[in-house]
């Protein structure tokens, strides 16, 4: 199975309060920090097949939430902690392009972006939401805690790991290609020469009930929201409640993706949020 072509990549490190983060600097034009920042046990990889597509507006820089990827594992996996390290990033993203950075974010990472904006609203040029829920609702806890209580067990090899590998929630569309190449950047080699998960599944385990209304109600700069027109994160009266109270943000479905839009229809999201970032940065 063939590789996903991806460009030069920078490894970017900042820390706060003891942990240490990782980012992936793709490069790019003259223009702001793009933040890209992924969902619940997933990594910095997962923006690998869209961020090049970025680079022609600013410089995409994709980061591991704590407990993911190359980023630390804590013992703090609270809202606090992880809107803590997005207003970190924001900061450095403003040291590093002269202004406000672009946030793009989905799911976990997106609910996230919502919470700072309902504790302390930041700075920036753009936001899109990709199939963020309005609530996280028990209905979406559930099997996240289920996932969360099964300890990450050892694959004797990296490859079996890739056969093996499924998003969760379930999605149909993503290519196999793409599909591979996240699942071999979400495993790090034991000194026994067995592979682990890189995440920290048990950063779900206490999570609780949490509504992002108050954080959209708090969302100062242009924004759109992404849905997967096969994902159910959201329902038409979510839809509908954003409509009614939130006129100004833009929203788009696209029809052939579940939960993981990214992945499952990267041209398509390509397109729309080229579309939307050159309406703001032109």
């Amino acid at each position: 199975m063939k590789e996903i072509s991806v460009g030069p990549l920078k490894d970017i490190y900042i820390e706060r309060g003891g942990v240490r983060l990782h980012g992936l600097d793709h490069g790019g034009a003259e223009g702001p920090v793009i933040l890209l920042l992924h969902g619940a046990v997933a990594h910095a990889r997962w923006w690998d097949a869209v961020a090049p597509g970025l680079a022609g507006l600013g410089r995409p820089v994709a980061i591991d939430l704590r407990g993911h990827g190359e980023s630390d594992w804590s013992d703090d996996y609270g809202y606090e902690a992880f809107t803590g390290d997005l207003e970190a990033w924001i900061r450095w993203a403003e040291s590093e392009g002269g202004g406000p950075p672009g946030l793009v974010a989905h799911s976990f990472g997106g609910g996230t972006a919502l919470k700072l904006h309902e504790l302390s609203p930041p700075d920036l040029r753009f936001l899109v939401l990709v199939d963020v829920p309005i609530e996280l609702s028990e209905r979406i806890l559930v099997p996240m805690r289920k996932m969360a209580a099964r300890s990450s067990r050892p694959w004797a090899s990296r490859e079996l790991f890739v056969e093996k590998f499924h998003v969760v929630p379930a999605g149909e569309n993503a290519a196999l290609e793409l599909l591979a190449h996240i699942a071999r950047h979400s495993v790090r080699p034991l000194d026994d020469g067995t592979w682990t998960l890189k995440a920290d599944k048990s950063f779900h385990k206490n999570r609780k009930v949490t509504d992002f209304r108050p954080g959209w109600m708090r969302v100062a700069s242009p924004a759109m929201l992404v849905v997967g027109g096969k994902s159910d994160r959201l329902t038409a009266e979510d839809l509908d409640w954003l409509r009614t109270r939130r006129q100004d943000v833009r929203i788009e479905t696209i029809p052939g993706a579940y939960h993981h839009v990214q992945l499952d229809e990267p041209e398509a999201f390509l397109t729309l949020t080229l579309d939307f970032l050159s309406s703001i940065l032109s």
